[in-house]
């Protein structure tokens, strides 16, 4: 799998997952089942830091715009904050596979 088209869906799973929406894959698809537990924890702690849930509405702790529905929120982060996220998910995705290589 080409190390961009997988960049481009671990950050729209992370979008989605900090919209509360239902994922179109399975983590372990998309890095394998190795690294899936350890980027899951960290995407949960992330998503945590980027939504702020408002009572059926979200708002956006990068840029504290809001607030937004599930869907309006997830094209924000796409739209808005993608470089942000991109730049999350390689970090992350870093982190993840020096634990696994150990």
């Amino acid at each position: 799998m080409r190390y961009d088209y997988m960049l481009r869906k671990l950050v729209e799973y992370l979008a989605r997952k900090s919209a509360s929406m239902i994922q179109k894959y399975r983590l372990e698809d998309l890095v394998g089942s190795v690294a899936a537990p350890y980027l899951e924890k960290s995407f949960d702690r992330i998503s945590m830091s980027i939504a702020r849930d408002g009572g059926g509405t979200f708002w956006c702790r990068l840029c504290d715009k809001g607030p937004f529905t599930k869907r309006g929120f997830y094209l924000h982060l796409i739209r808005v904050h993608y470089k942000d996220l991109e730049y999350i998910v390689e970090e992350e995705l870093k982190r993840a596979l020096e634990v696994v290589r150990r």
